[in-house]
């Protein structure tokens, strides 16, 4: 295992994936603090570093998804995995390897993006607003949260042999997880009233009514389990702080890591591999 771990950080410092995502993880971080300063400037908008900091968990997905699939998916295209194989390495050791790459590397950029936004943004905007306890669980949580996602992609990427299908189908899956989470927030912050107009005696008039479609109370807290369990709606509760059940999203990220990593090593000790 740490001659795989060895190997597998020195092929780091050479990729240009991950040289690549670090570099957009600075840039990211420089152009929202860019972004909300011409905002705090222009409209007097009171800008929150912590908020900065807790933005990158709406889109972490999206890069783990993208360096995962391009990071693992070179060893099936250059036949790495069969010759580790060849050369006596245990598969459940290689699959852990790379889960645990992606999770360094992963929790790497995200830690980078915060280093940048405390450096430049809160000489800006001023420290952290809130407690540092409640600070510590937001980004905890994240932290957590970036476990899940990279068992899940580094699953996909393990146990699909074709480059080309993990990334498209890493990408497809983060961006569904995303759409996902927006549909079950929407329905969770509808309305329980809504406007009606009707013309009475040439007049318009506006009356509240019962919205139709708002969900019962055992509908919003199913939708509200599958935010919490879905890492993409994990990260828009956490940035938003919006997490009314903040305790329980660590266990459900950890018990995705369980499920996932379990899977994985099951069918990948099972996989032909040509």
């Amino acid at each position: 295992m740490i001659r795989l771990l060895n190997a597998g950080f020195t092929r780091l410092r050479k990729n240009k994936v991950f040289w690549g995502v670090t570099i957009f993880s600075i840039g990211l971080a420089l152009l929202m603090i860019y972004t909300e300063y011409s905002d705090m400037k222009k409209y007097e908008k009171v800008i929150e570093s912590e908020q900065l900091m807790l933005n990158y968990a709406t889109m972490i997905g999206i890069v783990i998804a993208i360096f995962t699939s391009l990071f693992i998916g070179v060893e099936y295209s250059d036949g790495t995995i069969r010759n580790k194989i060849s050369i006596g390495h245990k598969r459940k050791n290689i699959y852990l390897s790379n889960l645990i790459i992606i999770i360094t590397t992963s929790l790497a950029f995200y830690i980078l993006f915060i280093i940048v936004v405390a450096i430049v943004g809160i000489p800006v905007f001023g420290g952290i607003t809130i407690s540092m306890l409640a600070f510590l669980k937001l980004i905890g949580s994240t932290f957590v949260m970036i476990f899940a996602y990279s068992s899940i992609f580094t699953f996909l990427a393990m146990i699909i042999s074709n480059k080309t299908i993990i990334s498209i189908t890493s990408i497809m899956l983060a961006f569904g997880l995303m759409m996902f989470a927006m549909v079950c927030f929407s329905i969770i912050d509808m309305p329980e009233y809504i406007q009606n107009a009707s013309l009475v005696n040439g007049e318009m008039k506006f009356e509240e009514i019962p919205n139709p479609k708002y969900p019962s109370e055992q509908e919003r807290k199913v939708y509200q389990i599958l935010l919490d369990i879905n890492p993409a709606g994990q990260g828009f509760e956490l940035a938003g702080r919006s997490a009314p059940n903040l305790k329980v999203l660590p266990i459900y990220s950890l018990g995705i890591l369980v499920v996932f990593t379990g899977l994985g090593l099951i069918i990948f000790n099972k996989k032909e591999l040509k």
